[in-house]
């Protein structure tokens, strides 16, 4: 997270801004507080990009989806204002690391954490689908993992089930890797798209790599649709759920209430400790450090200007007790006091963090010491017909120390996050896993802004690196790339395929070429 720069606001609705949790082509993301203690997230979005009439529409859709879905493994809906000057909206904010960074990080889910895993995607997808929803975008950048489960995020492309027509003719809706066949070849959208999607980041986490392997686009999609997946590395207990996940046929494909009472026959998932002790260790910092996040409350705010808001208690599935309490209240008992509230919200703050980290610690130590799963007598046995032998599709995971020469030179190309697209220069020198060896800029074809960063190698293998950047140079305020991670991966046609974790839930990502 980087501090407020001058130009943000420091106020948005009843919610005070603490710093900012990232930016991407399509605005920023808020860490704020309530006057009651309550963390959330607010995402605004770029004032110059209101005029585009498809980008209001997607953030409308997101708030009226995320409106409707409650239950334990997505992130509430506390407030929002579609027609602000600009739109915002708040979400409860989850101090966790998403699983696309978890396993780039820290390499793939042992089987006890793939359970728990398993049964939170698959509660979340029954919530979702229940209110007549369909995500769309189910991939392991919209999972963010917590201590007490995963959560479901960004609903900028989800729709009503009866609503399954593409936003623009021809244009592909949804992230390659993990969309279902009939997202691919125009066919109408149901629940089971999002269950393929399941399939796809369960292999991701249980493996390292999707079930298709990686490639460019077109390639990537043609597998989809036409080859089996690659389900080698898959632990044998969960490899016949997914495969049944990923069936071409939606027919074929289970339910989410059927998948979880196969993976009822796997085993029960742990409470505490679920995650992997690195995912962990990263998870419990992440919470740590909100204790430090408490900015002087009187500081003269610079408000978004106000609109026609909906009350918080009217959201669809947000219960009172999400309310933020800094707004109206129904109570008729005396005010407290102005003077002394700012005390009590900080103590209550204070409280509130120093129980989620005794949690966060003995979840830790649970997750040290390994809890055994749940009876594993019983496989996920589905009668329908399994896939044809695996195609070998992935690339090779075998770590290396150095880089690999193929990689070594300038790159350059487009990649997009959500409706913007960026250019892309990376220039990657000889050296080793752990030195600063690369720099990388991109620049967004609306904004201009260009962000320059010089760049770590973190992992290696044959066919893909890993970096994290280190902001460089004199780089605009709009510029939260510091501390991020990006991953480059060799294509068959000699291209790399270039992916960097977006705001939104989304990624940045496109085709680099060797110049």
């Amino acid at each position: 997270m980087q501090p407020l720069n001058a130009d943000d606001p420091r106020r948005i609705g009843d919610y005070r801004l603490l710093g900012v949790l990232g930016a991407g082509g399509m605005g920023k993301v808020y860490l704020g507080r309530n006057s009651g203690g309550r963390t959330v997230a607010v995402k605004v979005i770029r004032p110059d990009l209101l005029g585009d009439p498809e980008l209001r529409a997607r953030f409308r859709r997101e708030v009226a989806a995320a409106r409707r879905v409650a239950g334990a493994f997505t992130a509430p809906v506390l407030d929002a204002e579609v027609d602000a000057h600009p739109p915002w909206l708040a979400t409860g904010y989850v101090a966790g690391i998403s699983l696309s960074d978890a396993v780039t990080e820290y390499g793939p889910f042992p089987e006890r954490s793939l359970l728990a895993l398993a049964h939170g995607l698959a509660e979340a997808l029954v919530a979702v689908h229940s209110v007549g929803i369909v995500h769309r975008d189910l991939k392991p950048s919209n999972v963010l993992l917590a201590v007490d489960g995963p959560k479901v995020i960004d609903f900028g492309i989800a729709r009503a089930t009866e609503d399954t027509a593409l936003t623009t003719t021809g244009r592909v809706i949804g992230s390659p890797g993990f969309m279902c066949p009939e997202q691919i070849t125009g066919e109408p959208l149901g629940p089971a798209c999002d269950v393929f999607a399941l399939g796809g980041v369960l292999t991701f986490a249980a493996c390292g790599h999707g079930p298709f392997g990686t490639a460019d686009m077109v390639q990537l999609l043609y597998r989809i649709v036409y080859e089996q997946p690659s389900l080698d590395a898959v632990p044998p207990n969960f490899r016949p759920l997914i495969e049944a996940c990923l069936a071409k046929n939606p027919a074929d494909r289970p339910t989410p209430q059927q998948a979880l009472a196969e993976l009822r026959k796997i085993g029960t998932p742990d409470g505490a400790g679920w995650l992997p002790p690195l995912v962990m260790q990263d998870v419990s910092m992440r919470a740590v450090r909100l204790l430090d996040l408490d900015t002087d409350p009187g500081a003269r705010p610079t408000a978004v200007p106000p609109s026609h808001r909906t009350d918080p208690t009217a959201l669809a599935g947000i219960s009172a007790h999400s309310r933020p309490s800094g707004g109206h209240s129904s109570s008729h008992g005396p005010a407290p006091s102005p003077r002394n509230a700012p005390h009590r919200a900080r103590t209550r703050t204070l409280l509130i963090a120093a129980v989620a980290v005794t949690a966060v610690v003995a979840a830790v130590m649970a997750s040290l010491i390994g809890i055994r799963l749940g009876d594993r007598s019983g496989t996920a046995t589905l009668t329908i017909p399994p896939g044809t032998p695996p195609t070998g599709t992935e690339t090779s995971t075998q770590s290396v120390s150095t880089v690999p020469d193929f990689f070594i030179g300038t790159w350059t190309g487009q990649a997009a996050d959500g409706l913007v697209t960026f250019d892309i220069v990376l220039t990657i020198r000889p050296g080793e896993v752990g030195q600063e060896l690369a720099t990388a800029s991109n620049t967004g074809q609306i904004s201009q802004t260009r962000c320059e960063r010089a760049e770590t190698l973190t992992q290696a293998t044959a066919d893909r690196l890993v970096f994290r950047a280190r902001l460089t140079g004199d780089t605009h305020g709009d510029c939260v790339d510091d501390g991020n991670t990006s991953t480059v991966t060799r294509q068959p046609d000699g291209t790399l395929r270039y992916s960097t974790p977006g705001v939104f839930g989304g990624s940045i990502a496109g085709t680099l070429h060797k110049k």
